[in-house]
């Protein structure tokens, strides 16, 4: 049996994800091999970079020139599947490849062409919209039937609005593929597939796991090192700072939690740095996991102010920190929490996240353990490991 994932790289989560699965499938005896575009620096001997930063800057560029998202790279794309018939795999795992990493119609039907299954994991929308990852916040409804006059196009596209002609070409190109079958991280995200053009392909649910070794509850003294020593800790994490992920109910929550409160903010750009009231403690992005960890188990409470999120796993490392989580209600962001161990708020309720910040906070001591063993209980590596081999041997099973 041998197996391929592509990602558009080895980095980042879902980078991490397909290390995790590889690694998981060679302690099964299963062959297998990643393939990426994007070199962030990581090796592994089972990997292989199939494209460069040059070509993915041109393909890029082509993109918003023509307005056409998805369709480029054809000398990439022509390179990757050259490595896949040398290789010959039984099954093509697929993850992100929304970042110029591929030609879809190209790639697709040469999958159909082989009779390939192909497991996809969907981890965001970008596969059933005509350019967009997210639509949340622009409350946008378009992709159930058609997308067309997209109100984000210009995010990816410099002159013309394609977004009609990518759905229509994805659409075609997703058919080529006799057994495709989906996974979602979240129930939402499943339920946005059964309203989409995919809706007669298999899905199922599997939730990302968690490095729990890793992200535990610890005594730590980092209260002290941050200067807050006796204060109740609110902490936030997130990669980008924007309204999407809540920036600005991030300072209204700053500037109206108790005098015996602070927020710390970890992961923001060096531009955005100054954009918080000074009473917010605001820290760069750390590449160590066993530091966000320490954050996270100093925390009196996460907060995930997030307006648009398939299944955020910031929540779950807090969570198996031992740390109460608040976040809005949207997308997937709140499936991992039970009224026990967090809050789910109406987005854009700002009123709403101070009370309910204030209350878990409060909460700690009482419910960390319940944090903890909750995660334990549904959501680590080896669960999310073993339920995607299951879903590989079903599906070989039906093939040979």
């Amino acid at each position: 049996m041998k197996i391929v994932q592509i990602n558009s790289q080895l980095g980042g989560s879902t980078g991490g994800l397909m290390r995790l699965l590889s690694h998981a499938m060679k302690q099964a005896g299963i062959e297998n091999r990643m393939f990426y575009t994007f070199d962030t620096g990581i090796q592994d001997p089972d990997a292989v970079c199939y494209s460069s930063h040059r070509e993915i800057r041109m393909n890029a560029a082509l993109s918003r020139l023509t307005g056409s998202y998805g369709f480029q790279s054809a000398a990439a794309t022509k390179r990757l599947i050259a490595m896949l018939e040398d290789y010959q795999p039984d099954l093509v795992q697929i993850h992100n490849i929304h970042g110029h990493d591929l030609n879809l119609e190209t790639f697709y039907h040469w999958l159909g062409e082989k009779k390939i299954p192909v497991v996809h994991t969907l981890h965001d929308c970008w596969e059933f919209t005509g350019y967009c990852p997210h639509y949340q916040t622009v409350q946008c409804e378009k992709w159930q039937t058609e997308c067309h006059d997209c109100p984000l196009y210009r995010r990816y596209s410099w002159f013309f609005d394609q977004s009609r002609k990518n759905y229509q070409r994805k659409k075609a190109s997703s058919s080529a593929i006799s057994s495709l079958n989906l996974v979602t991280p979240s129930h939402w995200l499943k339920g946005e597939v059964e309203k989409s053009f995919l809706k007669n392909r298999s899905c199922i649910v599997i939730p990302n796991g968690i490095d729990t070794e890793v992200f535990k509850p610890d005594s730590t003294d980092l209260k002290a090192q941050l200067g807050i020593a006796g204060k109740k800790m609110v902490l936030n994490a997130a990669m980008t700072v924007s309204q999407a992920k809540g920036k600005d109910d991030l300072i209204a929550l700053s500037r109206t939690l108790p005098a015996d409160y602070c927020l710390v903010l970890v992961g923001v750009p060096k531009g955005h740095q100054n954009d918080f009231p000074d009473n917010v403690i605001v820290k760069p992005r750390t590449a160590s996991k066993q530091e966000m960890a320490a954050y996270y188990a100093a925390a009196d409470v996460f907060v995930n102010p997030t307006h648009e999120d398939n299944f955020p796993t910031v929540n779950l490392e807090a969570l198996s920190c031992g740390t109460p989580v608040v976040t809005f209600d949207v997308g997937g962001a709140g499936e991992m929490i039970t009224d026990t161990i967090g809050k789910k708020v109406l987005v854009g309720d700002d009123s709403a996240l101070l009370d309910a910040v204030v209350t878990m906070a409060d909460k700690k001591e009482a419910v960390s353990e319940l944090c903890r063993s909750h995660v334990l209980a549904h959501y680590t590596q080896q669960i999310f490991c073993d339920s995607y081999l299951r879903l590989y041997d079903d599906i070989l099973a039906k093939k040979f």
